[in-house]
């Protein structure tokens, strides 16, 4: 693992952190059920590696259709810069989450995504599927954690089957 792919996922842990303390401070036994977000708009931030195997951090926006099913985007830009020479990636990545129901505050869920990534005068796309859980501070905070299962790339033709990319992040929904 990359020390950056490590000072990524340490700094979204961080935040995950300090949003538990301060849902749970703030959170009242009406709306402490633990239930995963229901009809709600919601925002977040991932870290992790992405299909091409580079570490990244990012954002996403989310849409809970109902407590088992979420749907939403990925967005994540990439500028580095080594020895003189600079490089700019971008990813854009629809994705559909299938939550099961699980203990009360957390859940597993299995994942579907759809990647388009440009960067190095390239650009690829391709199909993840993967499993993870969120754990869900309050009803509007959820933290989680996935790894990619099977890999499919369609330009370049790429298939990997096993435990692959792994991402953590955390996300906010907005009251309806």
């Amino acid at each position: 693992m990359k020390i950056s792919t490590l000072v990524q996922s340490a700094g979204v842990l961080f935040m995950a952190v300090l949003c538990i303390s301060t849902a749970s401070a703030q959170s009242s036994p009406a709306n402490s059920s633990g239930m995963s977000p229901d009809r709600q708009m919601g925002i977040g931030i991932t870290s992790g590696t992405n299909t091409a195997g580079v570490g990244a951090i990012g954002g996403h926006f989310a849409y809970a259709i109902n407590p088992g099913f979420h749907v939403g985007s990925q967005l994540g830009i990439l500028l580095e810069s080594s020895d003189g020479k600079s490089s700019n990636s971008i990813s854009f990545a629809p994705y559909g989450k299938f939550i099961l129901a699980g203990m009360k505050d957390m859940k597993p869920y299995f994942y579907g995504a759809f990647q388009i990534a440009s960067g190095g005068g390239s650009t690829r796309t391709g199909l993840q599927l993967g499993a993870g859980a969120e754990y869900f501070a309050s009803r509007n905070v959820g933290i989680f954690g996935h790894i990619a299962v099977v890999s499919v790339g369609f330009d370049p033709s790429v298939t990997q089957i096993g435990l692959g990319t792994a991402s953590v992040g955390i996300e906010w929904f907005f009251n309806p």
